[in-house]
């Protein structure tokens, strides 16, 4: 995997058709930066965090995906403007949907939310990248950006 990835960004109208688009992006992205070992699980949680964001905002505004690497970490982070946190619910085992944030829960060694200072939130997953050796310190960070994804 290149060392040379900080990090990519897709901005999209909040859309059903975002949720595509983010995975065409996801794997280009990974693709790039010869990271094809994570594939399958980045596609499932970047699908899932999108359609929570784009359910979120109702179609009103814009999502915002970002991709980076830190360390021995992958990182997806959406944005979207909608207030309030996201919760894993309880379903009942023949329900249809609801499942997303477990299925996150599942994949990701760690998930949450944050709050940039320029607005709405940001749910983000981080994913272990197997086998990739520990970026120099300066080049990354441990932690979910809080960069704005709206540059």
């Amino acid at each position: 995997m290149s060392r040379q990835c900080a990090g990519d960004r897709l901005v999209l109208p909040a859309v059903p058709e975002a949720t595509g688009r983010a995975r065409a992006f996801t794997a280009e992205t990974l693709r790039s930066w010869e990271a094809m070992c994570i594939l399958d699980d980045t596609l499932l949680v970047s699908s899932e965090l999108v359609t929570n964001a784009v359910r979120a905002t109702r179609g009103t505004d814009l999502v915002a995906v970002q991709l980076r690497v830190a360390g021995r970490s992958f990182y997806i982070e959406v944005w979207d403007s909608a207030p309030g946190v996201p919760v894993v619910n309880q379903v009942d085992a023949d329900a249809e949907e609801g499942r997303g944030l477990r299925l996150v829960d599942a994949l990701a060694t760690r998930w949450g939310t944050c709050w940039p200072q320029a607005g709405g939130k940001v749910v983000w997953a981080e994913l272990p990248l197997p086998g990739v050796p520990e970026t120099p310190p300066a080049a990354a960070s441990g932690s979910p950006s809080l960069e704005p994804l709206l540059r």
